[in-house]
């Protein structure tokens, strides 16, 4: 007989989980501590993060940690 699976049942495994599903360019920023500022834990259990890697950099704020460190200089 096959070994059937669900959905974990506890919440806590339920947001674990969602780390699995991250961009690995996302995966990789949060280790080295190169999140955007406000990003935190809390942040990402009251988003919805999208599935497809191409739209969670926006969801999550990353777009914005893209500028070149001279743009934070311009007046």
């Amino acid at each position: 007989m096959p070994l059937m699976r669900s959905a974990p049942v506890s919440p806590y495994d339920r947001m674990i989980l969602r780390l699995a599903f991250l961009a690995p360019e996302i995966q990789r920023d949060i280790l080295h501590g190169r999140q955007p500022p406000g990003f935190h834990l809390e942040t990402f259990r009251k988003v919805e993060v999208p599935l497809a890697w191409s739209r969670q950099r926006k969801a999550l704020g990353w777009d914005q940690t893209n500028l070149p460190c001279s743009a934070e200089k311009q007046a």
